[in-house]
């Protein structure tokens, strides 16, 4: 959801339609993602962000699944990867991460 609301900040579309009790998917493509609101399979995105200053710079973002049983997409991502932002529920408080 972290994305999607990135998306939705950054582009001015008429698909953004505030009156949804849905908010758009955009990295949950497979029909299971979307029917379970989970991701399964990472998914690259680049974005141009700017900063308070007007200037602006290139992010390019997967969306990883965080559960266990999809620990190999979220791994394979990471070695790509400068820099982690982790979103976690801290409702659930699972936290099977050992590296």
């Amino acid at each position: 959801m972290f994305m999607d609301m990135l998306v939705e900040q950054t582009h001015h579309m008429s698909t953004f339609d505030s009156n949804r009790d849905k908010h758009m998917r955009y990295t949950d493509t497979r029909i299971d993602e979307q029917e379970k609101r989970i991701s399964i399979k990472t998914v690259p995105m680049s974005l141009v962000l700017k900063d308070s200053k007007c200037k602006s710079y290139s992010f390019n973002i997967m969306d990883t699944p965080g559960h266990v049983n999809f620990f190999d997409e979220m791994t394979a991502a990471l070695r790509l990867a400068d820099g982690v932002v982790l979103i976690m529920d801290a409702a659930k408080q699972e936290t099977n991460l050992k590296n």
